[in-house]
C-alpha cells in the first residue's frame, strides 16, 4: 500500500488505490482558495512494494562478498589442526606459499612461479625446520613432532602456482606430522617458535580435535604456546610405570650424572662401591622427595651450575692418589645436589594430585635400576683400574677430562650460554 503524505482524498475512511491525477485534484479542492494559484506542496509518493521487493533484493545481491571474498586469506596467517586419539596425534600445519618462502626459496628457476617438482626437491629442508621450531609435548614427555607424513598440493596448481596467487587461499599447502603414543595422554602442549623466521606480525590459527570437539585457539609472538587438557585419568599402574621409565632414562641420558658416577667409580675399589653408592642413592632420594613436594625449592641455574662442581671436585680430588675412607659422606652431600637436579625433571611432567608419593618412589626406583646397571657395567672398568698394569695412567687421564667437561658446563651453566645442553 503505498504511503500518502497530504490528506485523505474523497473523505473516504479506507484508503482507495487512485492515480496521480486523481490525488492532485482531490488536494485542490481541499486547499485555501486563497492558495489556489500557488503551486501544490510536492508529494512523495510511496513505492510499489513490489518494485521496493526488487530493490532490496538487488541491495543484498550487491552487499554479499564475492566468491573471492568468501574464500579470502589473510597474510600473515597460517593454520594448525592437532587431533588427539589413543593411538598417535596428527598435527596438520596450513600455509601459504608467501609464508613458506620465508623458510627457504622455492622458485628454482626464477620463473616467479612454483610447481611441485620444485616444493617437493625443498620439503625436507622445511620439514626439519617446523621439527625444530614447533614443539609438541606429550604429558610432560620428551618433546617432538614425529614423523612427517607428506603433504597436500593444491588441486588447482598442475601447472605450478603463479607468484600473484602466492597469497590466495585456493593455493595453501598442508603439511602432516604423526606421533605415535602408547595412551590417550591427559595433556597436550603445542609451543610454535617459528615467529622469529616468518615474522612478529604472523599469527597461526590452531585447532584441537578431541573425541570429536573441536577447540580454537590463536598462536602469536605473545602467546606461543597452548596447554590443551584431554581430562583422562590412566590407572595408577600405567603412571608407576611412566614414572618408572622416565627414572631410568633419565639417569642414562643424563650426562652429567653420568659423569659424576664415572668420577667415583674409577678410583673406588669393588667393595666400597656399595656403601658410595648407596649414600648417593639415599641422599638424592631425599632432596628429590623434598623438592617434588615443594617443602625445599632451589633456583635451578644454581643447582646446574653446582652439578657442574660436584664432577670437577671429584675428577680433581682423583688426580692425587690417597685414601679416601670418607668419600662416601662426601658423595652424600654431593648427592643432595644432585636430588635437586633429579626434581627439575618431574616440574614439567604436572605430577598427579592422587598417587603423588607413589610416583615419586617409582621414577626414584626407575633412576635407582638405572644407576645400577650403570655401575654393574662399570665394575670390569673400576678393577682394571686398581690392578691393572696402566691403570693409574688411565686414571689420570679420565679424571683430567672429566675436569675438563665439568669447568666447561659449569662456564656455560653460570652464564646461561647455552652451548652444552643435557
Amino acid at each position: 500500500m503505498a504511503n500518502w503524505s497530504g490528506p485523505r482524498p474523497c473523505g473516504s475512511p479506507t484508503p482507495q488505490r487512485k492515480s496521480k491525477r486523481q490525488c492532485r485534484g482531490s488536494l485542490f479542492r481541499n486547499r485555501d482558495p486563497r492558495t489556489f494559484l500557488m503551486p501544490p506542496p510536492r508529494q512523495h509518493v510511496g513505492m510499489h512494494p513490489s518494485s521496493r521487493s526488487v530493490l532490496t533484493l538487488l541491495l543484498l545481491l550487491l552487499a554479499l562478498p564475492s566468491q573471492q571474498q568468501l574464500f579470502a586469506h589473510s597474510p600473515d596467517t597460517s593454520y594448525a589442526r592437532l587431533e588427539i586419539t589413543p593411538k598417535r596425534l596428527d598435527l596438520k600445519l596450513t600455509h601459504d606459499l608467501y609464508t613458506l618462502c620465508k623458510i627457504t626459496s622455492l622458485d628454482d628457476n626464477g620463473d616467479r612461479r612454483v610447481t611441485r617438482e620444485e616444493f617437493e626437491r625443498h620439503l625436507p629442508q622445511i620439514q626439519k625446520f617446523f621439527a625444530s621450531a614447533i614443539e609438541l609435548d606429550v604429558s610432560g614427555l620428551a618433546p617432538g613432532l614425529g614423523n612427517p607424513t607428506g603433504f597436500l598440493w593444491p588441486k588447482d596448481a598442475e601447472e605450478g602456482i603463479p607468484e600473484k596467487d602466492f597469497h590466495s587461499a585456493a593455493f595453501l599447502i598442508a603439511l602432516s606430522f604423526e606421533r605415535e603414543v602408547d595412551d590417550l595422554p591427559e595433556d597436550v602442549t603445542l609451543t610454535f617458535r617459528v615467529f622469529p623466521r616468518l615474522g612478529d606480525r604472523h599469527s597461526i590459527l590452531g585447532k584441537f580435535v578431541y573425541l570429536g570437539k573441536e577447540s580454537e585457539v590463536t598462536f602469536n609472538q605473545f602467546e606461543p604456546d597452548y596447554l590443551f587438557e584431554t581430562g583422562y585419568e590412566p590407572p595408577l599402574s600405567k603412571r608407576l610405570w611412566k614414572f618408572f621409565k622416565l627414572g631410568v632414562e633419565h639417569i642414562f641420558f643424563g650426562f652429567d650424572h653420568l659423569c659424576f658416577l664415572l668420577a667415583l667409580i674409577v678410583v673406588a675399589k669393588v667393595r666400597d662401591l656399595l656403601k658410595i653408592i648407596t649414600s648417593f642413592t639415599a641422599a638424592h632420594s631425599i632432596t628429590l622427595v623434598l623438592a617434588a613436594l615443594d617443602i625445599v625449592r632451589l633456583p635451578a641455574r644454581l643447582v646446574e651450575s653446582a652439578v657442574a662442581l660436584t664432577i670437577v671436585y671429584v675428577a680433581i680430588e682423583n688426580l692425587f692418589p690417597r685414601p679416601r675412607p670418607h668419600r662416601w659422606a662426601l658423595t652424600f652431600g654431593f648427592g643432595l645436589i644432585h636430588g635437586f637436579a633429579f626434581a627439575s625433571v618431574l616440574e614439567a611432567l604436572s605430577l598427579p594430585s592422587s598417587g603423588l608419593i607413589r610416583c615419586l618412589l617409582s621414577f626414584n626406583v626407575g633412576v635407582e635400576f638405572g644407576q645400577l646397571l650403570i655401575v654393574l657395567t662399570m665394575l670390569p672398568l673400576a678393577r682394571f683400574l686398581c690392578h691393572g698394569r696402566y691403570g693409574q695412567l688411565a686414571v689420570r687421564g679420565i679424571s683430567l677430562a672429566l675436569v675438563l667437561i665439568g669447568t666447561a658446563w659449569f662456564v656455560d651453566r653460570v652464564f646461561a650460554l647455552g652451548w652444552m645442553q643435557v
